[in-house]
């Protein structure tokens, strides 16, 4: 009966020493579907970015999260707030959407679910921005609201040429002077 009591233990003894191993030398993987098809090389919170030329400050962006993709070289935005400078001396842009994303090697970034923008006495409205560097444009896209102290205008698509502070309306334009 000892022998048999001892060599219970033994085994039991065996057993531990044996799923210590497996635990130590080959820990368990983690192996959940979502994890693997997850194409996101970096997720970050709080992030602020920003983007000059010559000396000269051309965009700031913050948004309280991001998912950075190697694949496509771009960074997904949660909530993302974009300030232009255009014209020497010009009132910045503000914009804002609850979504963006941004391509910083093409200079270009993309805004949607609902854009609003303001700068000086203007606020604008849209359901997506398209900013491209090369030309510094903002395009507005969706039905596009554009108001200010002075006058009121809608279109379907509104371009802002940050260089100027030049803006081009088309489709459905409508505008009200005060």
């Amino acid at each position: 009966m000892k022998r048999l009591l001892v060599g219970l233990l033994a085994l039991v003894v065996l057993a531990g020493i044996a799923m210590l191993g497996k635990r130590l030398l080959w820990p368990e993987r983690l192996d959940n579907p979502s994890i693997r098809n997850l194409d996101v090389d970096l997720s970050l919170k709080g992030v602020n970015l920003s983007q000059g030329k010559d000396g000269k400050k051309l965009w700031n962006l913050s948004a309280t999260g991001a998912d950075y993709s190697e694949n496509g070289d771009e960074l997904t935005l949660a909530a993302p707030i974009i300030v232009y400078w255009g014209e020497e001396g010009g009132e910045p842009i503000e914009v804002r959407a609850p979504r963006g994303q941004v391509w910083q090697k093409e200079d270009r970034a993309r805004m949607w679910d609902g854009v609003n923008g303001t700068q000086g006495q203007y606020e604008m409205r849209s359901e997506t921005l398209d900013y491209t560097g090369q030309n510094r444009t903002l395009v507005l896209g969706g039905t596009v609201e554009l108001t200010g102290e002075s006058m009121q205008g809608r279109s379907d698509t509104l371009t802002y040429f940050l260089d100027t502070g030049d803006f081009l309306a088309q489709g459905n334009v409508q505008v009200i002077m005060n």
